[in-house]
């Protein structure tokens, strides 16, 4: 059974830890702490977004565009929990020294550490992770907005690094 360690509203580690079927339930998360979550933004050359379309069978934002990530399982930081969720949903294998830090932000429960990647991904060569993906598709920034998506809390800090050309 996956394992979750809270951290606070800074991030910090607590060591506190509740299953993967506790942190589902919001009532279960003490106030003060947060389930630890991390996202992935992978950018190729042409400065598009890769996007997975969720499957309809998730209990979260069914059928809308996200991008790979999940819960951080007790131990794990969240790079190498970036790296693992990549893995598992879409079948690739990231660097840990290409991940760079786009955005934390929280909401009432969670504690999201978001990273992006520059890597030319062939989706062709992907091996999505049926029960979670329903297809990957490459996005232009622009076209982001007019995604029935999951929110991203990250696509303001996305599109600021992309305006001052960090992103080449």
């Amino acid at each position: 059974m996956e394992k979750h360690e809270l951290v606070d509203g800074n991030g910090i580690k607590t060591g506190k830890i509740i299953t993967n079927i506790e942190a589902r339930d919001a009532k279960n998360i003490p106030d003060g702490y947060y389930v630890d979550v991390v996202g992935v933004v992978i950018i190729n050359n042409k400065n598009e977004v890769l996007l997975q379309k969720r499957s309809k069978n998730k209990r979260n934002n069914p059928g809308k565009w996200g991008i790979c990530g999940g819960k951080i399982d007790a131990g794990e930081s969240t790079i190498d929990a970036g790296i693992r969720e990549t893995f598992e949903e879409i079948g690739v294998i990231l660097n840990k020294d290409d991940f760079k830090l786009l955005n934390i932000a929280k909401s009432e429960k969670a504690y999201f550490t978001v990273y992006y990647v520059k890597n030319n991904i062939d989706i062709n060569k992907c091996k999505i992770q049926e029960k979670e993906v329903e297809e990957l598709k490459y996005f232009k920034i622009n076209e982001i907005d007019e995604l029935e998506r999951e929110p991203f809390e990250w696509l303001d800090k996305l599109k600021e690094l992309f305006n001052n050309m960090f992103i080449t």
